[in-house]
Formats: structure tokens, C-alpha cells, sequence
């Protein structure tokens, strides 16, 4: 079922998923609207499609599957619409008096002479190019919007999209659907690529095998690799695209050559990487390899009276693992430690921090999330620093 109307008012929205309830207008009446719609403001003329449902405590509603924001078909509509805050620079004063000197004119006016706008009291040069900025940037990311949907692509991508590619990104994804895998990840590649094809692209075009190594080598890092071996890669890609190993070989080779990959050889085994996952994975080994060769400032000479001495202050004996990674931390500059729950990680940080405080070292702890970390101080443990 389909309607067309403004939306009057939001009567709550989610601000992290842009979930909304909202009362809309059609021609025939209001109602009470419920779905995703992230970016839609009051004023805003949308063609909604879903279905009415019964809510047992709040009565008829309508669930949004989709929606598509119209433009402004009526003077009123579209002075509300100008200023309703989406477009920069202009207020409810600047709206009223460029509807009222551009009429049926004003869309146009906006889009592509923005000079006439000049002549609007409160606008100068500048700022008559700003206001149509703002206005195609926003109508053209909405148009985004739209076009993304059919890919199951959210809204909140819509705007990289728009950065990306500018105001021809629909044409250019067009032309070629398989840009949306630069754009985000979790898309349907199938979908993609039926689009492609559908396109008229061949199954052994260079575009569609390429696309489909990159694809297998993104869902590899939502596993947590940053690699994959190649046999295993040629496998994925021809169970994905129906294609020869020939063909992926080649595709693999031509990537390659453009550094969108890297193939690494260890040993009997190959493994492939996204270009910039390799370069990172490398630049992280540089660093953490500088760090473990620079000088030892932190180490203490006499480390084992000093554990002794926190084993009794705490009241806990260490098992020699535990004394074991302790030494190892006071002996290096870079020192990893793993272990399931209980295997006594956190009293190892613990006992070295104690033991670095003693001797008035001081020390930062880091997250790699946004739970935040924790230092000792003397007297008791305090919130210290917050990494994202």
C-alpha cells in the first residue's frame, strides 16, 4: 500500500537507528506513522509503501517497508520545506522572501541559477552559492537514499555515497554497481551483481571478476582475517560468480598490478590480503618491532624482591606463570599475554602495576574500545584514560 503526504510531526524518533513515529498528512487524512526514517525532518513530503497495522495499545498505525522523499510540489510545501532547517543559511525570514519573488521558479532557481538569489534582501554572493549548495547536496543525497534501498544499503551511507561520487553517483553506480563495494560493508553482493548483469555485463567481464575477488577478501576481514589463503579465495570466487579458476587468476593478477592486492608468499602457501589491510598489518609490525628495539627504561633490576613484596601486600601468591609473564614484561618493551577467563590476566597487570607505582613510575592503561580503562593509584584503583 502506498501514501503521499508530509510528514507534521515527530512524535519520538531513535537517534542511533532513526527509527521514528511520526503523525503524516495525506490529501484524505492524518495518520499515525511507524518505521525507519533517519534524516527526515517535519515538513518533508515523502511517498511511503507498508501496510496499516493494528497497535494494541495505541490503535491504527502505518508500518513503513519503504519510503522516497518527494519534492515540494506546492508554494506552501516548498517554502516549508526551505525552512525547516535543512538547507544551510536559509531561516523562515529567507524562505518566505525567495518563494515570494521566485514562485513556480524556486526549485529551479535553487538548483541551477543560484545568481538570481542575489537579489534577495540578506543575500550576498556567497552566500546565494552556499544556499544552493546546501539545496542540491541535500536533495541529491536524498535521491541516494532512494536508489540505495534497493540494495538493502541503509541511509546512513547515502552521504559517502554523495562524497564519493557527487551529484552523479546514481548514473555512476549505474554504470557500475559493484562501486558500492568501496562504499560500505554487509551488502548483498548478489543483488549487486545481478544488477550488472541484468546491465548487460558479461559473466567473464574483468569488472565482475575483480569485484567478486574484493568481495570474497571484505567478507574474509568480517570474519577477522586480514588475509586469506588463495586457494581458498579461488574457491569462495567461483562458487560466487560461476566462473573458471583461469579467469579468477587473472583477475587476481590484474589487481595486483593496479595495488589493489597484495599476495604474499610463506612458505608453500599464498595468501591474499586487501592492499590496505597489508599496509597496515605492516606498519603495525613496524612499530611495535621499533618499540620492542628501543631502550628498556622501564625495567627494574631488583624485580624479584619487589614482586615478593606485592604478593604480600595484596595477600595473593603468584602461580609461576604469572611470576614467569611479569619477568617477561620487566625484561622487554612489547609483550603480549593471552588466556581464557580466570587464567589470571588481570591480577598479572595488577601486581606489575603496583610493583612500576612503587618505584613512582607512571602508568597509563588503554582500551581499544570504548570501555574505559583503569590505572592504580596508591590508595585506589581510579578512572584514568578512555580510548575509542
Amino acid at each position: 500500500m502506498e501514501l503521499i503526504g508530509e510528514l507534521q510531526s515527530i512524535i519520538y524518533r531513535n537517534d542511533i537507528n532513526g527509527y521514528t513515529i511520526a503523525e503524516f498528512e495525506t490529501q484524505d487524512e492524518s495518520t499515525t506513522i511507524v518505521g525507519y526514517l533517519p534524516f527526515i525532518n517535519p515538513g518533508d513530503n515523502l511517498k511511503l509503501e507498508g501496510n496499516y497495522v493494528e497497535h494494541k495499545e495505541y490503535g491504527m498505525q502505518f508500518k513503513i517497508n519503504t519510503f522516497e522523499k518527494l519534492m515540494p510540489q506546492t508554494m506552501k510545501a516548498i517554502e516549508k520545506y526551505l525552512a525547516s532547517g535543512n538547507i544551510k543559511g536559509v531561516g523562515e525570514v529567507i524562505a518566505k522572501r525567495i518563494v515570494k519573488q521566485f514562485k513556480e521558479e524556486t526549485i529551479e532557481v535553487l538548483k541551477n541559477e543560484p545568481y538570481r538569489l542575489e537579489i534577495i534582501k540578506g543575500i550576498s554572493k556567497n552566500k546565494a552559492i552556499e544556499i544552493s549548495e546546501s539545496f542540491v547536496e541535500n536533495w541529491e543525497v536524498w535521491q541516494i537514499v532512494g536508489f540505495l534501498e534497493k540494495f538493502g544499503i541503509g541511509a546512513e551511507y547515502a552521504k559517502k555515497v554523495f562524497d564519493l561520487y557527487g551529484v552523479n553517483a546514481i548514473q555512476q553506480i549505474e554504470e557500475d554497481p559493484y562501486l558500492l563495494l568501496d562504499v560500505t560493508r554487509g551488502i548483498d553482493f548478489k543483488q549487486i551483481d545481478k544488477m550488472a548483469l541484468d546491465l548487460g555485463l558479461d559473466y567473464t567481464a574483468e569488472k565482475r571478476i575483480q569485484s567478486g575477488i574484493k568481495y570474497g577478501l571484505i567478507r574474509c576481514t568480517n570474519n577477522g582475517h586480514s588475509c586469506v589463503l588463495k586457494e581458498n579465495l579461488i574457491h569462495f570466487v567461483e562458487d560466487l560468480l560461476n566462473v573458471s579458476e583461469e579467469h579468477i587468476d587473472n583477475g587476481l593478477i590484474d589487481l595486483k598490478l593496479k595495488n589493489e592486492i597484495v599476495i604474499e608468499q610463506r612458505e608453500k602457501d599464498e595468501w591474499v590480503y586487501l592492499d590496505y589491510f597489508y599496509n597496515t598489518e605492516e606498519e603495525i609490525a613496524f612499530r611495535i618491532l621499533r618499540l620492542q628495539n628501543a631502550k628498556n627504561i622501564k625495567k627494574i633490576s631488583n624485580i624479584e624482591t619487589n614482586l615478593k613484596k606485592v604478593e604480600d601486600l595484596s595477600k595473593i601468591e603468584l602461580s609461576e606463570k604469572q611470576k614467569e609473564a611479569i619477568n617477561l614484561i620487566n625484561e622487554n618493551n612489547v609483550v603480549i599475554i593471552t588466556g581464557g577467563p580466570g587464567t589470571g590476566k588481570t591480577t598479572i597487570i595488577k601486581s606489575i602495576i603496583d610493583i612500576y607505582e612503587e618505584k613512582k613510575y607512571k602508568v597509563v592503561l588503554c582500551a581499544p574500545t570504548r570501555t574505559s580503562s583503569k590505572k592504580n593509584d596508591r590508595n585506589n584503583r581510579k578512572r584514568s584514560i578512555n580510548i575509542a
